[in-house]
């Protein structure tokens, strides 16, 4: 059983792995390079890049939603006065869109996500959503 010496440090730790409840490496695990275990049989059978590219694309959605609520709060066009480098809110939110949209992009290249299917799904969404849509006017028929 190996445990790097940060980790052992910690009391609970050493209980753990004193009762048997805890190994390290955990189980499947090999090292990529050392103290960082990579994780081979893990349940969910994602690999590294799909983790990380999962973990990108939750990072920019969470940034939208941020910059939304400051939209909600504040407005459009407020901006905030101790940061007057990051522009308006509408232009924060423009930026955050675009990084899920790169985000959305990379996951395509790479064969997580079709873009078809994508397309699908937002049509789709237009025709459900419509009747419940009290502000918005429907969107011009080109």
């Amino acid at each position: 059983m190996r445990v790097s010496a940060q980790r052992m440090n910690s009391e609970s730790t050493r209980k753990s792995m004193a009762m048997g409840r805890m190994t390290w490496p955990p189980i499947g695990a090999t090292a990529r390079h050392a103290g960082t275990p990579m994780l081979t049989n893990h349940f969910n059978q994602l690999t590294e890049a799909e983790s990380e590219r999962l973990a990108i694309l939750m990072e920019e959605c969470a940034e939208v939603i941020a910059i939304c609520g400051k939209i909600l709060r504040h407005g459009y066009q407020s901006q905030n006065p101790n940061d007057p480098d990051a522009g308006r809110n509408s232009e924060q939110l423009e930026r955050e869109l675009g990084d899920v949209l790169w985000a959305t992009r990379r996951m395509e290249f790479s064969g997580d996500v079709s873009w078809r299917s994508i397309n699908q799904f937002a049509a789709t969404k237009a025709i459900k959503a419509h009747p419940y849509l009290h502000h918005q006017e429907p969107p011009d028929a080109d």
